[in-house]
């Protein structure tokens, strides 16, 4: 099977090659594979997993956002409806979830194999295949009970619907890729909510694209058009909350307890332990001041708490902007709690794609393109959210930066034909 993709913009298409078939079947293996090495409590990773299994079940039972919880502030709904056909068919079980996330594991693949081979060509699109398939992070988050399998997905799909109104991507039908841009984009941020700060550049981008070809008015009905897709899916759950608690969020309570959380002394302490036992004393006292339990910190205060941190100790909040921004950049996971083996894994795994992609970076800067400054939005979105405003962890940064610099590094690596150079 040799199906053809057509391309732009600096791409010459992919063409979907038999040995193409064997990497992503290599890929979904290598995900089912590791998903079946995890036991129940090990794919409920913990309080996450837990409540969207209950927020499901509640949803079910048609009790909306009233499920049993440990943190004080509701869930975004995305992922718990993503579940609740699971939960419907068998609450014993999370094989069923985890076989569905394998699925949307291999279905990545392929997506950021078409994203960059439409950037960049057959042999960007090639290594962005190989790349996904065997990336640990990309294979990790299947198999457990977190929303980063269903964000990922969403997220991406969003964009290469956003790629296809480029000059070149045969968009003859441009309002087909604004709607379901708006609609990938959408269930994004009703499973991550942080993703609501990529909608406006999305829409700016939409309509620069658009005026660059039809002028104003083409610019601002195809704004409007993305807009009312995304608040059509956005407006309903966030007037419920308003009705329900008093607040216009997917989320209600939850950026207010994670800014609180990431701006105490207790966070600080984190960064700065010296051991494992240190480490998890001062994280589980930053968790425990948000949840339900009685000595909790009330939702009431968070804020100001968070706010008198800043003021009451200057130096030690610059410090922790620091220790956060260093955090977020680097490649690997964490030594001090993670086992070595992941450590290794992320370290040479992360590290070559962090460095070939600000190179790339820097490279494309030379000349426009439109898909690198969507690429910037991206990374910029991701930084807020995951390195600045809210909890600094990999988790958050994944879907944003470590994607996209792998998309970035496939588009340098495809730049080489290594088979003219071992002739050479």
């Amino acid at each position: 099977m040799n199906a053809a993709v057509q391309g732009g913009a600096g791409g010459e298409g992919w063409t979907w090659r038999r040995w193409h078939w064997g990497v992503l079947l290599a890929a979904v293996a290598l995900r089912l594979a590791y998903a079946l090495t995890l036991n129940t409590e090990q794919i409920f990773f913990g309080w996450d997993g837990r409540e969207f299994h209950a927020y499901a079940q509640s949803l079910l039972a048609g009790r909306g956002d009233d499920y049993p919880r440990f943190f004080n502030f509701i869930r975004a709904p995305g992922y718990s409806l993503f579940l609740m056909p699971f939960v419907a068919l068998d609450t014993g079980t999370l094989r069923h979830v985890q076989f569905a996330q394998v699925l949307l594991g291999g279905w990545q693949v392929w997506l950021l194999g078409l994203i960059a081979a439409r950037w960049a060509g057959q042999r960007a699109g090639n290594w962005a295949l190989v790349l996904g398939a065997f990336n640990p992070f990309l294979i990790y988050y299947c198999a457990l009970l977190m929303t980063e399998c269903l964000f990922i997905t969403l997220l991406w799909a969003g964009l290469a619907a956003l790629q296809r109104l480029l000059p070149g991507h045969d968009a003859r039908d441009p309002w087909r890729w604004i709607c379901w841009s708006g609609v990938a984009l959408g269930l994004g941020c009703l499973t991550r909510p942080g993703l609501q700060l990529l909608l406006p550049a999305a829409a700016l981008w939409i309509g620069w694209l658009a005026w660059r070809q039809g002028g104003a008015r083409a610019a601002l009905a195809r704004m409007a058009g993305f807009t009312a897709v995304v608040s059509a899916l956005l407006l309903p759950w966030q007037a419920a909350n308003v009705r329900a608690h008093g607040q216009f969020t997917l989320a209600p309570w939850h950026g207010q307890a994670v800014h609180f959380q990431t701006h105490t002394l207790e966070y600080l302490a984190t960064y700065e332990a010296r051991t494992k036992d240190d480490y998890y004393r001062a994280f589980g006292k930053a968790c425990r001041d948000i949840s339900t339990e009685p000595q909790a910190v009330p939702r009431e205060q968070w804020l100001a708490r968070a706010r008198a941190f800043r003021r009451d100790h200057p130096a030690e909040w610059w410090r922790l902007q620091r220790h956060k921004l260093v955090h977020f950049w680097t490649p690997w996971l964490n030594p001090l709690i993670f086992p070595r083996h992941q450590v290794w894994a992320s370290a040479l795994s992360q590290t070559p794609l962090f460095l070939i992609a600000l190179a790339e970076i820097a490279r494309r800067l030379r000349r426009p393109d439109p898909f690198l400054a969507l690429l910037l939005a991206v990374l910029a979105a991701g930084l807020l959210v995951g390195g600045m405003l809210f909890l600094t962890a990999v988790r958050y940064r994944i879907p944003f930066v470590d994607v996209a610099f792998l998309v970035l590094t496939a588009c340098w690596l495809g730049r080489w034909n290594w088979r003219r150079s071992e002739q050479r």
